[in-house]
């Protein structure tokens, strides 16, 4: 197994940073709930092998429960492993945790005996836990933005690299971390009219101001819109990091006439460009295939941005050695492959994708092709300067409301 990265290099190749703080278990699809009961009764040796959070929206593709796919997963065939143990979960509610309840938690309690109870992750409650010496959770699912900030105030454990096998996960998007391990991947693509031209669409396109051009609806928040001006203005996909601020603000000012609504909730682009409201939007995948959305809107892949959700344990953690057990299992390809099925996050083992099929391949940000045309949003560069650049973003936006032509200093 490799060696994880130490504290300040979260990424292999300096990437990565997740949006805004939304309530992920606002947005998530109630149909989530029916598929992930049909996973949780596969369960044991043979399973199916963004409080202040950002809302990724995980919502199930199927319109119906998917048969999971069954098979042993190795290492995990001692139903009697962790009899007598137990464990608590926190993650971030709604159909999201129904799904990995289904897929990782039920099964891996029949898988070795182990106990596992849940709860919902508060970011501060971690804090506060580990702050008063009274920690609950063993193991807590969090947005990847938050891993480095609480590794550096000394909130977390390392993770056990000799339990979790980081040799067959996406380690090259920065996944693989001294804190911390990725759990799924969503991307914030282009959407656009349900028709075969918006899969062709670039972030150029997206920035066409001539007249007549619809309008456009882009997040009001800078990690990730600041990445598609600068992509729209001709930097490579691989140049974007330290991001050229002053390139960035300049070519957002092109756009700012065109742009009808600058979103806070993650809703309403897809509501938008559903109604007509707008023409083309950044929005995240996982929005797309909600039933008020499904067939209603196209994406185009090319210039996305790849953000995602990880594992860590709290420093303190009673069962921390059930913990990195779970995570083992977590991390396994039929596991991810299964709540991949249930939701369309990406699957952090790459061994995943040959269980799904090409239909199913098509929803998902860590398909090969969909990998190839995008960014990994960088985390280390906006746990440094996202407070700076928010306050820029904000009055910047506020200046081009009222017409200015150049950002604040």
């Amino acid at each position: 197994m490799s060696d994880p990265a130490p504290i300040p290099v979260l990424l292999g190749r300096e990437k990565a940073s997740l949006g805004s703080r939304w309530t992920r278990r606002a947005l998530i699809g109630a149909t989530a709930g029916a598929a992930a009961a049909a996973l949780v009764g596969c369960g044991g040796d043979k399973p199916d092998d963004p409080g202040d959070r950002p809302e990724a929206s995980p919502v199930p593709s199927p319109s119906s429960p998917l048969p999971p796919l069954a098979s042993p997963v190795a290492g995990f065939l001692d139903p009697a492993r962790w009899r007598g143990r137990s464990l608590t979960v926190a993650s971030q509610g709604g159909s999201y945790q129904q799904a990995q309840d289904a897929a990782y938690f039920g099964p891996f309690q029949v898988a070795t005996g182990a106990t596992v109870s849940q709860d919902t992750t508060v970011l501060g409650e971690l804090r506060r836990q580990v702050d008063d010496e009274a920690v609950q959770w063993d193991l807590v699912c969090l947005p990847t933005e938050d891993v480095l900030p609480l590794a550096r105030d000394g909130y977390l454990r390392p993770v056990d690299y000799g339990v979790v096998d980081d040799s067959v996960l996406f380690s090259e998007t920065g996944i693989v971390m001294q804190y911390g391990v990725g759990a799924d991947f969503f991307s914030t693509v282009i959407i656009g009219p349900p028709d075969p031209t918006t899969a062709a669409l670039t972030w150029a396109d997206v920035w066409d101001t001539a007249a007549g051009v619809p309008a456009r609806s882009l997040r009001r928040y800078p990690a990730g819109t600041m990445e598609f001006a600068l992509i729209a203005d001709g930097v490579p996909l691989g140049d974007l990091y330290p991001l050229d601020v002053e390139r960035a603000f300049v070519s957002l000012g092109r756009i700012a006439p065109n742009v009808a609504v600058w979103y806070e909730d993650s809703k309403q682009p897809v509501e938008l460009v559903v109604n007509g409201e707008v023409g083309l939007a950044s929005a995240w995948n996982v929005r797309t295939t909600l039933p008020d959305a499904r067939g209603q809107v196209g994406i185009s892949w090319a210039g996305g941005m790849l953000s995602g959700d990880s594992w860590v344990v709290p420093a303190g953690a009673p069962n921390a050695d059930v913990a990195m057990s779970l995570i083992s299992y977590a991390t396994r390809a039929v596991p991810t492959a299964n709540f991949s099925r249930l939701i369309p996050f990406g699957p952090v083992n790459r061994e995943a994708l040959a269980l799904l099929t090409p239909g199913e391949w098509e929803v998902l940000p860590t398909s090969e092709a969909h990998m190839a045309v995008q960014f990994v949003e960088n985390w280390n560069y906006w746990v440094d300067n996202r407070e700076r650049l928010s306050r820029r973003f904000d009055a910047w936006l506020e200046s081009a409301r009222r017409g200015a032509d150049e950002p604040p200093p």
